[in-house]
């Protein structure tokens, strides 16, 4: 029932000013004042692997050093220029790691920073690849995950925004399932309203992304579908069953008709993860072709 007044919601939001829409392809991070604490600072992570610490904010400045994906930082001051590379803006920002200081452009530094549930040495990093106009003149924004360990990089996965933009990323543990190390999902907002539509699934297991599926809200004028998955732990279930629960409503005139039990139709489809892709298993009920969920094999 929560994702069905979820999707309601969405409907009479729609027109409102997108939230989010603040210019998403500038990156920007905050500068310590040189007075805080040390037990107080916040540090940023490096995003891209092998970068070079420069003694300017510039690409021709001299090269300092050669940073690993990962690198702690603090980042002290920002450039009064800022600088655009694949679409993506940013100040260079003066950071000091160790004992060196020099310059590094905000787009190689991680918008989140995380670690692996199942192995504490293993870290992931957050933010955008590239931003570039498709063949219609429209901005499509690719975004990048990648692992490491101790400075070497492990896997690097690239996700698209899929017409919603990734507003917020977790990492959820196992969930239960006993081939997956890290069930991390990315939270997806429409790219008009701003209001939350889905979240993609990735699993990393063995020290590899593997894209899972993306489970996206759909609604129009009499017509609203959600789906979500429900996971081993969140049932007590069985550790290599993965439920799909689809929730369709019809006949939508108005918001009570959305909330409304009587034109409601519930499928739950259980599924398997074989270590690449999900399985349906066999005798499961029939998901009908509308309600299908969105996945990558």
């Amino acid at each position: 029932m929560r994702n069905l007044k979820k999707s309601a919601l969405f409907l009479c939001l729609f027109a409102f000013v997108n939230m989010f829409a603040q210019n998403a392809q500038e990156v920007e991070f905050e500068i310590m004042d040189k007075e805080i604490p040390t037990e107080e600072l916040t540090y940023e992570y490096l995003l891209a692997h092998k970068v070079f610490l420069r003694e300017k904010p510039s690409v021709r400045s001299e090269k300092i050093t050669l940073l690993d994906i990962g690198t702690k930082m603090v980042l002290w001051e920002k450039s009064l220029y800022a600088k655009e590379i694949d679409g993506i803006k940013s100040h260079w920002y003066r950071v000091t790691t160790g004992d060196q200081t020099g310059w590094v452009w905000g787009g190689m530094i991680a918008q989140k920073s995380f670690g692996s549930i199942a192995d504490n040495q293993v870290k992931f990093v957050y933010g955008y690849e590239s931003i570039a106009l498709n063949a219609s003149g429209v901005a499509e924004a690719k975004y990048q995950l990648r692992a490491f360990k101790n400075g070497v990089q492990l896997d690097k996965m690239v996700l698209d925004s899929l017409g919603a933009i990734p507003v917020h990323i977790e990492n959820h543990g196992s969930l239960g399932l006993f081939n997956v190390e890290d069930v991390i999902t990315v939270d997806l907002a429409d790219s008009d309203s701003g209001y939350q539509v889905g979240k993609s699934y990735i699993f990393w297991n063995n020290g590899r992304f593997k894209k899972v599926a993306s489970l996206i809200d759909y609604a129009d004028t009499n017509y609203l579908k959600t789906e979500s998955f429900v996971f081993p732990s969140d049932m007590q279930g069985v550790k290599s069953t993965i439920l799909l629960k689809t929730t369709i409503t019809k006949n939508i005139k108005t918001l009570d008709d959305a909330l409304s039990q009587n034109n409601v139709e519930f499928i739950t489809t259980p599924y398997t993860w074989n270590g690449s892709k999900l399985m349906k298993k066999e005798k499961a009920q029939a998901i009908t072709k509308d309600a299908i969920v969105s996945t990558d094999y």
